[in-house]
């Protein structure tokens, strides 16, 4: 992440149905505060004089606990209809309904089995982003789940405090099922801590917003037809979705509030801010709590990252509208993780309510972040190297394309190691690995900033840049294999992966 204002250039217009007003127009939508400048448009409810709907509010299932002690969870994953434009069905996937999925509650140490249906007329699979489990259950293109088959993941919850999600991994078919509404959040709670003191009133004043953008063709339906530019840079959408609705208004108690927020996209990076500038806290990234809380105007995502900031909401007036705004960014060539293509107004934050009794007062000075990787003297150093992508060819890493039938490192268990990454193409690319435990080193030989300090699964490695990373493998070995990736799903879906074990 990094912290940039938005940029201004103009957005590819909407789809007929999912309108763009004119910058002129923020204040009866919701600006709250002001825009950046012309650049900075709002997208309309899905039809012509409908009011804009309530934000839907993410369901926090806690499962069930077995005899044995085992929190269950149960995932049917299926297709339904959506409706995104009024009178429009769309056909959308979907875990436990229609579009999208539950937020799972899990618990450091606790064990836990998710079982999941899958109820799809094709295969899928589901990882568990950002989770430290074995490679067994970790739901990469090995664990395919056959239409009408079942599969289980069993794991002790080892991650520390922190909002992780799920999604298909299915290999050539990820950008695909993920586009049509396949992922869901993990939001993990470690009981070891106590209380951080932080909002947690789930759906009042801790929120999740799962942002994601979508094209949709003259029938209404998410188009995925990729165009040679897709292949190149990604899929990119005409319409940003948050929690699935087009243009939603949370109605917010006149508090502090933490926003728990995901960058869902296939490709796009996602820089976000609030009307006004208003200060945002953040206190954790993708992988938990932060040290100290960094306060920031704005908070940029690559896909598949996630980052929670607390907002003060008590300085608002009840009845206000404050605008989300996102920079619908995209890494295109010859462009870093901010590269922008202007601004919209994903979201409004509508005042409504007094405070609660007992609600946050004040941000917390500290906060109980887990340990930083570090790299012992003498670890193996490794190099993986992102190139390819000229002339239309396929991006790969080490010069080599995705095989699953081929082992691309062995690396002991219980093991530090330092993974080197080395851009040599024109563009951005958002670095995951499954399974183990990461910190940043350095950035171009330079220590990273303090919101990227601390734990780490998704980051981004800039056109030319290279960026050094401790990577802490699990205690117990597996033969079973776990990717390393551009998150970046075209190009993973082509190949831009590879595979190691720890057996």
């Amino acid at each position: 992440m990094s912290e940039s204002g938005p940029a201004n250039p103009a957005r590819r217009t909407l789809l007929s149905g999912f309108v763009a007003v004119a910058a002129s127009q923020l204040a009866a939508c919701g600006g709250g505060g002001g825009s950046s400048g012309t650049g900075t448009t709002v997208q309309t409810p899905p039809a012509t004089g409908a009011t804009a709907t309530d934000l839907p509010v993410v369901p926090l299932v806690q499962g069930t606990v077995d005899g044995s002690g085992t929190r269950v969870f149960s995932l049917q994953v299926g297709a339904g209809t959506t409706t995104f434009r009024a009178g429009i069905a769309t056909r959308t996937l979907g875990y436990n309904g229609a579009l999208l999925g539950p937020a799972l509650h899990l618990r450091k140490g606790e064990r836990v089995r998710i079982d999941v249906q899958n109820s799809l007329t094709e295969s899928t699979t589901v990882h568990w982003h950002g989770l430290d489990v074995p490679a067994e259950a970790d739901g990469g293109p090995h664990q395919v789940i056959a239409p009408g088959g079942q599969w289980s993941a069993n794991f002790t919850v080892a991650n520390p405090a922190s909002t992780c999600w799920y999604h298909p991994h299915t290999h050539g078919a990820t950008g695909r099922q993920v586009v049509s509404g396949l992922a869901g959040l993990l939001v993990i709670d470690d009981p070891a801590i106590g209380s951080t003191g932080l909002p947690n009133n789930w759906g009042v004043d801790d929120v999740a917003l799962v942002l994601q953008d979508k094209r949709f063709d003259s029938s209404g339906q998410i188009d995925y037809t990729l165009t040679a530019n897709d292949l190149q840079v990604g899929y990119t959408g005409d319409v940003l979705l948050v929690n699935g609705a087009v243009a939603p208004i949370f109605k917010a108690p006149q508090q502090w509030v933490r926003l728990r927020l995901l960058n869902g996209c296939n490709s796009r990076t996602l820089s976000l801010r609030l009307a006004g500038n208003l200060p945002l806290s953040q206190v954790a990234n993708e992988a938990g709590l932060l040290a100290q809380p960094v306060v920031r105007n704005s908070v940029t995502l690559v896909p598949g990252e996630r980052a929670e900031v607390l907002v003060n909401l008590g300085t608002a007036s009840l009845g206000q509208d404050i605008a989300l705004y996102a920079s619908y960014a995209a890494t295109g060539m010859g462009m870093g993780s901010g590269g922008s293509q202007g601004e919209v107004a994903a979201m409004t934050i509508r005042v409504d309510k007094l405070a609660q009794v007992g609600a946050m007062t004040a941000v917390p000075a500290s906060l109980p972040a887990a340990s930083a990787i570090t790299a012992p003297a003498g670890a193996t150093a490794r190099t993986i190297r992102l190139d390819g992508g000229m002339m239309g060819s396929p991006f790969t890493l080490n010069g080599r394309s995705f095989d699953i039938a081929r082992i691309d490192m062995r690396v002991p268990a219980a093991t530090t190691e330092v993974w080197t990454f080395t851009n040599t193409t024109m563009m951005a690319h958002p670095m995951h690995v499954h399974g183990v435990r990461m910190s940043i080193l350095t950035r171009n030989g330079v220590a990273p900033r303090v919101e990227e300090q601390g734990l780490r699964d998704t980051f981004s490695v800039d056109s030319m840049e290279t960026v050094r990373v401790a990577v802490r493998t699990a205690d117990t070995p597996s033969a079973s294999p776990l990717m390393f990736h551009c998150h970046i799903l075209e190009h993973e879906d082509a190949g831009m992966m590879g595979q190691f074990t720890t057996a």
